[in-house]
């Protein structure tokens, strides 16, 4: 027996003439989509208001994020979510807009830090605080070969029949599937887009990208090509709409086969292009790198064999190339003492990020760069391109700002 499809007029099933007042108000969907909504628009504008060089790239990415929420509004609200109940293709429609649009437009509008931007003071404190704590999960889970490895288990799991044909019996399940669709799709995108792009593993990446092309077109060419059935469930409707219930199959195949692939071979073509752009800068770079470290380490030693903790002004200046005393003023003027302590810096004495206290003695910087003058300011002026999950915010500082600031900290005890 077939589960009952969605019903709209005297136990009718949906039909052509009720699509466009099927609209789906569920609460829940509603109230996140406005919340995720609410706290970019208002991290976004306060960013934006700050300035610096970064404005461009913000608007950018705020246009991937306003794609990303309205493609997974289209998804969950408009009438494609009581149609997907009770075409298979048109709930294999929903499923890829969840996964291979909605989810990268939203990860490259980098929606996390923010949204924790468009909280009160205090909650920023407190939710950043939280991140933190979670980092040591998330690094695992976030690195490509685990990422990859949910994503699949997702995918092909709830395309198994039985899973499958579950959701159509139970909103639970039903919920269960787009929530892990998402979610997973989210962390899968992040791995191959932004962490590939931030730990510098594009090769990994595009593995990646081609292996869940290979098993995602696997699913919708069997899908396609199939004599049989897989989900009874959807047989009933199908009709209504001028199909087979066999042509509903194999029509949601040819959209799981071919956008689907399409999309990761885009985002694979954009991986190859960064690639090369990333691996020509850093021909450029590595030998200024390495001086930088080798002078750093020398003044270091010299100035303080026993307990390396800080340069003389002028050492710092002639290492890293700013001026201390402007770093001071800037490292007021950006806030940066909101989030930081720095013993002998007037209200430096934040507690969301780690002291600032003896930094030139520290071999990383954010345990994620070798410490060095150049990572040093790279970190202060772009914070979100090395770590897009830490707490610490893109606030406009130049790169002169940036340098000035790394120049003062190496001063500092």
């Amino acid at each position: 027996m077939t589960a009952p499809v969605l019903l709209i007029h005297d136990g009718a099933p949906l039909a052509p003439h009720d699509l466009w007042t099927a609209w789906s108000w569920e609460p829940a969907v509603l109230a996140g989509l406005g919340i995720m909504a609410v706290l970019y628009a208002r991290g976004m504008r306060r960013l934006t208001a700050r300035g610096g060089r970064r404005v461009g790239a913000r608007r950018r990415e705020a246009a991937s994020f306003w794609c990303g929420g309205a493609v997974l509004a289209i998804a969950l609200v408009s009438p494609l979510h009581p149609l997907g109940e009770v075409l298979l293709s048109a709930h294999m429609a929903q499923h890829e807009l969840l996964m291979v649009l909605a989810a990268p437009l939203l990860v490259l509008g980098r929606p996390l830090v923010v949204s924790l931007w468009g909280l009160p003071p205090r909650w920023r404190r407190a939710v950043g605080a939280v991140l933190g704590g979670l980092r040591g999960v998330w690094r695992p889970i976030s690195r490509i070969e685990v990422a990859w490895v949910l994503h699949a288990v997702a995918v092909v799991g709830w395309h198994l029949p039985g899973p499958y044909q579950a959701t159509v019996d139970s909103d639970l399940m039903h919920s269960l599937q787009h929530s892990s669709f998402l979610l997973t799709a989210l962390l899968f995108w992040w791995s191959v887009l932004t962490g590939a792009t931030l730990r510098i593993r594009h090769g990994p990446a595009l593995m990646s990208l081609f292996g869940t092309m290979v098993y995602t077109g696997g699913l919708g060419a069997l899908l396609t090509l199939g004599r049989a059935l897989w989900y009874p469930a959807y047989g009933d409707a199908a009709p209504l709409w001028g199909l087979t219930p066999l042509e509903d199959q194999q029509l949601a195949g040819l959209i799981m086969w071919v956008p689907g692939g399409a999309s990761y071979l885009l985002a694979a073509l954009w991986l190859v292009v960064d690639w090369l752009r990333v691996s020509e800068a850093r021909v450029v770079n590595r030998e200024r790198v390495r001086a930088q470290a080798t002078v750093l380490l020398l003044v270091v030693s010299l100035a303080a064999c026993e307990r390396p903790r800080a340069l003389s002004a002028a050492a710092a200046a002639q290492v890293v190339g700013g001026d201390p005393a402007r770093g001071a003023l800037a490292f007021r003027r950006h806030g940066c003492g909101s989030c930081h302590s720095v013993a002998g810096s007037p209200g430096a004495d934040g507690l969301v990020g780690p002291p600032l206290d003896g930094i030139g003695a520290r071999v990383y910087v954010a345990g994620v760069l070798i410490n060095t003058p150049e990572n040093l300011a790279r970190w202060i002026q772009s914070p979100q391109e090395v770590d897009s999950l830490n707490a610490m915010p893109d606030v406009g500082v130049t790169a002169e700002d940036a340098r000035d600031i790394a120049t003062w900290l190496y001063t500092r005890r």
